[in-house]
């Protein structure tokens, strides 16, 4: 497991208020003086008035996943829709035994995607010169039935998923899609916690600033929205992976399909109003 970074905030001012009656502040709420997100000030009564100054900042952790999420399906083609139901029902419960045989969950197989719906077999008519609107033309002979069942397998392994990826397709899957290397949600709380104290941290720094450079200083935060942070998930194509050369594997070895993860990001925002006097 890689050793987490800190990402660099990045922070923007988003209004300076050094106006109002005594003991007022300019602003109701963290909102920007001049429409702008651009510090503005205004100016200052000769008696004392609370001045505010917001800010906004944004931090970023990055981390290794700890969870993933394969797509892979089964697909069917029939003369009637039961029986393209039944062969769908079939694959999927092989494929179902087979993931949980492994190891998997069933609980973390959902369903994502389920369709039966009926097709005309153009290939077949360009072979017999047959059109719609002919007078013999009898769309039945050439409809067919296409059905599919698709499902988000999450894997709780991430070092497993090119061995889940194996099994799928051993078992029959026909259509195996996107990997997104994610994070559990108690994983996803704590990185947005340090984003949030990062982009804090970054905020009061810049408040400070500001405050310094018109004569004041920082007494509080009045006011702190935060965000409830944005997940940044790698995503692989597992058929591009599995289709791609793969290192020798020993003798007495079954070559498997390997996936590179990389890092998940996560971002929190903030926007702080302070006092300043």
């Amino acid at each position: 497991m890689r050793r987490r970074e800190l990402l660099a905030a990045g922070g923007t001012v988003a209004a300076i208020t050094l106006a109002g009656c005594a003991g007022t502040s300019a602003d109701d709420g963290p909102n920007d003086a001049d429409g702008t997100g651009n510090p503005s000030v205004e100016d200052v009564d000769a008696s004392g008035t609370t001045r505010t100054v917001i800010v906004t900042n944004s931090g970023e952790v990055s981390d290794d996943p700890d969870m993933a999420v394969l797509r892979a399906g089964v697909e069917s083609r029939a003369d009637t829709a039961p029986e393209a139901r039944d062969e769908i029902a079939t694959k999927a419960e092989e494929l179902i035994d087979a993931l949980v045989a492994y190891g998997i969950d069933e609980d973390d197989i959902t369903t994502r995607r389920y369709y039966i719906r009926d097709r005309l077999d153009r290939q077949a008519m360009d072979e017999d010169g047959a059109r719609p609107g002919d007078p013999d033309f009898d769309e039945e002979d050439y409809t067919y039935y296409q059905g599919s069942h698709d499902f988000e397998i999450e894997i709780h392994d991430v070092d497993a998923v090119g061995e889940v990826i194996d099994v799928a397709i051993d078992a029959g899957a026909d259509d195996v899609g996107r990997v997104t290397y994610t994070l559990s949600d108690d994983k996803q709380a704590d990185l947005r916690e340090e984003a949030l104290r990062q982009a804090i941290e970054e905020a009061r720094s810049e408040a400070d600033t500001i405050a310094d450079e018109v004569g004041a200083e920082i007494l509080e935060a009045t006011v702190v929205d935060a965000s409830e942070g944005r997940v940044s998930p790698v995503r692989r194509d597992a058929m591009m992976v599995a289709e791609a050369p793969e290192p020798t594997p020993a003798p007495d070895e079954e070559p498997a399909t390997g996936i590179e993860t990389g890092e998940v990001t996560v971002t929190a925002e903030v926007r702080i109003q302070y006092e300043m006097a």
